[in-house]
């Protein structure tokens, strides 16, 4: 007798929840974790379509956390794989609950080895190891575009990030590169174009591995001329380089140095000065674009891991209860309390050596909809 009361329950439960307006079941939905996401779409038609729709796409994308994504470039086997890490939990106890999502070849990426570029609005962008292709992907939806990178010209030195312009509501990808000792020249490649276009010359070229840790802002993308340490940007609006104002407190001095990151959606700079290797600073950029506007937002002393006198953290996300996860010489994840002024290891770190590490917000924006003409491979 219980067993049929228990079931008339769930069946009463779940005709309640098939009854719901299509807009209210979006609501409740765009709020699940991302696994549970993947359970649901199991559950019926209804909830597939739901869980396909562009309308839910934004309004999940406007609510999912930021995580951490990571490609561990060896041992060999795991180039080819992603790993994102969720927050699921985060106590003021101190304690952090961490949930692993792995994207493999065929099921979710290209199955071939890759580099990682970089991430703007839950797409990732791939380069192939010998930067001859390279790859826009949904890992959450298993889809990618591969677009061939023009090779005349014996170019060399090839480098790409990845973006979008509000504007046109597209997405695009530029490579600065160097041909005969030449200064550096661009192309841009639009999603649904199925071509490059050049920008001639560039100003500066972008550094490798500029944008590790998710420097798109303002519909751009930021990273620093390290011969120089200027902040400079690529604008996928206008499709033009620009500089940045860099912060009046940083003095480049050498061996100094400075990386960059986005805090609170405010561009953040990172300070790692030659005659205190114990010590960063980091300065946020209230008003962007305004190089007064330059705050010293927190002061960090790093004593606690190692006596290595060349360690680097680099800022990932800042958490509500007053934490931050960091990334701590490219081998692991930290998270520091900004209150209590102490760092807590947590359970991520490089399977070898090191990783190569952004921060990811994962969505189900489907390559359909914002690259139609693009041939997508699932």
């Amino acid at each position: 007798m219980r067993a049929r009361e228990d079931g008339s329950k769930g069946k009463e439960a779940k005709m309640l929840l098939m009854d719901l307006p299509t807009g209210m079941m979006m609501e409740i939905l765009s709020w699940l974790p991302l696994k549970s996401f993947f359970k649901c779409r199991c559950v019926c038609k209804t909830w597939l379509q739901i869980l396909s729709n562009p309308h839910f796409a934004k309004l999940h994308l406007s609510r999912s956390p930021s995580s951490i994504l990571i490609h561990n470039e060896v041992p060999k086997r795991e180039a080819r794989y992603l790993r994102l890490y969720q927050i699921v939990q985060a106590l003021d106890s101190g304690f952090i609950q961490i949930e692993e999502t792995i994207f493999s070849p065929r099921l979710n990426l290209p199955d071939s080895s890759f580099n990682l570029v970089n991430s703007c609005n839950g797409l990732v962008l791939l380069s192939g190891t010998e930067r001859k292709l390279v790859y826009v992907c949904n890992p959450v939806l298993g889809e990618f575009i591969t677009i061939k990178v023009p090779e005349e010209d014996n170019r060399n030195s090839k480098a790409f990030c990845f973006g979008f312009s509000v504007t046109t509501n597209q997405y695009k990808v530029v490579q600065t590169f160097y041909v005969n000792g030449e200064g550096p020249k661009a192309e841009v490649y639009t999603l649904g174009t199925g071509s490059w276009k050049s920008l001639g010359n560039a100003p500066f070229s972008i550094s490798l591995g500029c944008t590790r840790f998710n420097t798109f802002l303002h519909g751009a993308c930021h990273w620093v001329r390290y011969s120089e340490q200027r902040i400079v940007c690529f604008d996928f609006e206008k499709e033009m380089f620009r500089e940045v104002p860099s912060p009046p407190q940083y003095k480049h001095e050498p061996n100094d140095c400075l990386e960059l990151g986005v805090i609170e959606d405010s561009l953040c700079a990172c300070c790692y000065r030659d005659d205190d290797s114990y010590r960063f600073d980091i300065w946020v950029m209230k008003d962007y674009g305004v190089k007064e506007s330059w705050t010293t937002q927190f002061r960090i002393k790093h004593t606690f891991l190692s006596d290595s006198h060349c360690d680097y953290y680099y800022p990932l996300i800042l958490l509500k209860n007053g934490r931050m996860l960091m990334s701590y010489n490219d081998g692991e994840v930290v998270c520091y309390n900004l209150k209590k002024k102490r760092f807590t290891q947590t359970d991520i770190y490089a399977k070898k050596d090191h990783f190569f590490i952004v921060a990811y917000t994962p969505c189900f924006v489907s390559l359909k909809d914002v690259a139609k003409g693009e041939q997508i491979s699932r």
